[in-house]
């Protein structure tokens, strides 16, 4: 199959355009954000604006989807390893985890972008399609370790919405109050945390072990806490 590679003038007038999106949202709610603004701001002619969305909607849609992809892109990646034991029950499949300090680091690059998005109270489409894609990856992780879960005697349901909702409420207050704690030290308080709420004995899962710390970086900062 052959891989279809965007023109690099493409990629460059959609990004300008996001970046323009992420601008005048500072300002506007997203129903009051018109394609003339989004041009302007971007330095785009709405001619050229057509030529890759249908209208507002699509644009705004898409630009979600593709900050959503990059965002799982660099935080989502084989955890296979760092689970309490080799399970015979995955016949070899990977299990994709939450790299914690990919993550902190990730929005830590793009401050501004996630405080619009996350903290902005008159437009919470991202915060909610970030929830779902969260719940959604946190869904998939129990289907494949169901037969290891820890039974805590709490639905299923209830323990990803607190989980998804602690993150997404840590980022979000991470951000509020200026980043004044360090990416690395971040994860570490996370993981810390996470170990004082595990449940279930040493072969047992929880949702806890989705959220990955590396051990070599953990160990690396304990001299400075």
């Amino acid at each position: 199959m052959m891989v279809k590679h965007l023109d690099p003038r493409v990629i460059k007038t959609r990004s300008s355009l996001k970046t323009a999106l992420i601008s005048v949202m500072q300002q506007y709610k997203i129903e009051n954000i018109s394609v003339q603004k989004i041009t302007e701001t971007a330095h785009i002619t709405r001619g050229t604006f057509y030529l890759h969305y249908k209208d507002k909607r699509d644009f705004i849609s898409r630009a979600m989807t593709e900050i959503l992809d990059d965002f799982f892109d660099a935080v989502i990646d084989d955890g296979t390893d760092s689970l309490p034991e080799h399970y015979a029950f995955l016949n070899g499949h990977a299990v994709n985890v939450f790299y914690l300090n990919n993550a902190f680091n990730y929005i830590e690059k793009d401050a501004q972008m996630f405080n619009v998005l996350l903290n902005t109270q008159e437009n919470g489409l991202f915060e909610h399609e970030l929830y779902a894609r969260m719940t959604g990856y946190l869904n998939r992780f129990y289907d494949q370790m169901k037969p290891a879960f820890a039974d805590i005697g709490v639905p299923i349901n209830i323990q990803i919405a607190f989980t998804v909702s602690a993150y997404v409420g840590l980022i979000k207050n991470w951000l509020i109050e200026g980043m004044i704690y360090t990416p690395h030290y971040m994860t570490g308080s996370v993981h810390k945390m996470i170990s004082l709420v595990s449940a279930g004995s040493p072969k047992t899962v929880t949702f806890t072990n989705f959220f990955y710390s590396d051990p070599q970086l953990l160990a690396r900062q304990t001299n400075n806490w």
